[in-house]
């Protein structure tokens, strides 16, 4: 992946969320392109580092999702504000603590998620992925019909495969659950998720941590989870409650909507 391609991401990807939901004046994150890990990309509050991971191919219209999941309005902004607000203001240094495999995690990974819809509204995504392209210098970019042609196609394919993204807890289940291989596992990816090769391998590392293995299930449900929350709102609305998200303990159970 070309840094150039992932720091133009970034900035463009980040103003509307800063624009909506602020930050500490203190808050910076930085951003840097790492050959190693396991997943896209990890958040490591009010001063963040994401390292993205070179290792796995990242597709270009994948950067503007997984800029907002890392930084704005995701895990960055979401730990920024706790920090100022919770621990700084309040003195609740339980909230300095990040403890994986806790409720905490629904919240936060389903935020991460969901939180591209305000990042980069769909009806304007393809806008958003051409100045990312632009930005970069991609030789295909002095083309405006080829580049506006590109980025929708790159969408289009991106909102199909997030259809795939439960995939993940599948083979989590296929693997502890029903028992099946490694191997059986690691060809259902790639079979049926479309996973590359490698890729599958990666997912597979995850999933047979004894630490790690539950977390796939955090993403997909806690992005649910709180779109069940959000949805019933007017879209006028939805960006003030969750903004509630960024500022708030809030519990699983503080955000169920009632059958």
């Amino acid at each position: 992946m070309r840094p150039a391609l992932l720091f133009c991401a970034l900035l463009a990807a980040s103003i509307r969320p800063a624009d909506l939901f602020g930050a500490p004046n203190d808050a910076s994150r930085l951003v840097d392109a790492v050959k190693r890990g396991d997943t896209a990309a990890v958040h490591t509050l009010l001063r963040s580092r994401v390292d993205v991971n070179t290792d796995l191919p990242v597709r270009a219209s994948d950067l503007i999702g997984l800029i907002a999941h890392e930084t704005y309005p995701g895990h960055h902004l979401e730990h920024a504000w706790k920090e100022a607000d919770l621990v700084d203001a309040q003195g609740r240094l339980e909230c300095s603590v990040i403890l994986l495999n806790t409720p905490e995690c629904l919240i936060s990974e389903g935020l991460a998620d969901i939180g591209v819809q305000f990042a980069s509204p769909l009806e304007g995504r393809a806008d958003l992925l051409i100045e990312v392209f632009e930005r970069a210098g991609l030789s295909f970019a002095a083309d405006p019909a080829a580049t506006r042609e590109v980025a929708e196609i790159s969408i289009a394919i991106s909102l199909e495969r997030e259809r795939l993204s439960a995939i993940s807890g599948n083979a989590a289940i296929r693997r502890h659950v029903d028992g099946r291989s490694h191997e059986e596992v690691a060809a259902y990816l790639r079979d049926v998720g479309r996973y590359p090769a490698a890729r599958a391998e990666k997912a597979l590392e995850i999933i047979e941590d004894p630490l790690l293995r539950t977390y796939y299930f955090a993403y997909a449900e806690g992005e649910a989870l709180l779109r069940r929350w959000l949805e019933p709102l007017p879209e006028p609305e939805r960006a003030a409650r969750f903004g509630r998200l960024l500022h708030e303990q809030l519990t699983p159970a503080a955000v169920t909507v009632p059958d």
